[in-house]
């Protein structure tokens, strides 16, 4: 439903800037994971678990919406190139934990510095009740985002 103070065309203006927003964010992504020698999977793979902390492989599947193979491949390379360990799990030896190795992420977390700068100084520029309004926005598009992804895998 359009609110009685807004146009479709002004609906249609902010759906094809947060497309444009999405799609610098997965290319600068891209660039990122590609200078540090990964695929953008896997280096989206690190951020969920940077933010799930040390998971089994099933939840970063679940998390990530790809299948346990696709997520045991993800894991491989990650180990191969220094960026996650696998430990057995203490509670139950059948399960593996893997882990972030914060060491292999210095020259990364670099690459970001300057954008976080960025958007921080954006930020800055808003008043609590406009930074509470983008929370929001931001929250609900996410949401949006992540049950497109459930419903497009169980297509």
């Amino acid at each position: 439903m359009i609110s009685s103070d807004s146009s479709p065309e002004q609906i249609w203006k902010l759906m094809g800037a947060t497309r444009k927003l999405t799609r610098s964010a997965l290319m600068h992504q891209h660039v990122i994971a590609q200078h540090s020698g990964l695929h953008v999977t896997d280096a989206e793979c690190i951020d969920f678990l940077l933010e799930m902390g040390p998971s089994t492989a099933g939840a970063l599947a679940k998390a990530t919406g790809l299948t346990t193979g696709a997520m045991t491949n993800v894991i491989d390379r990650l180990e191969k190139a220094g960026f996650v360990k696998r430990s057995a799990d203490p509670n139950d030896r059948r399960k593996v934990i893997v882990s972030y190795l914060p060491e292999k992420h210095i020259n990364t977390k670099k690459l970001y510095a300057a954008l976080a700068k960025n958007v921080q100084q954006l930020f800055e520029g808003y008043s609590a009740e406009q930074l509470n309004f983008l929370t929001t926005y931001t929250t609900a598009l996410t949401e949006i985002y992540q049950e497109q992804v459930l419903h497009i895998n169980d297509l």
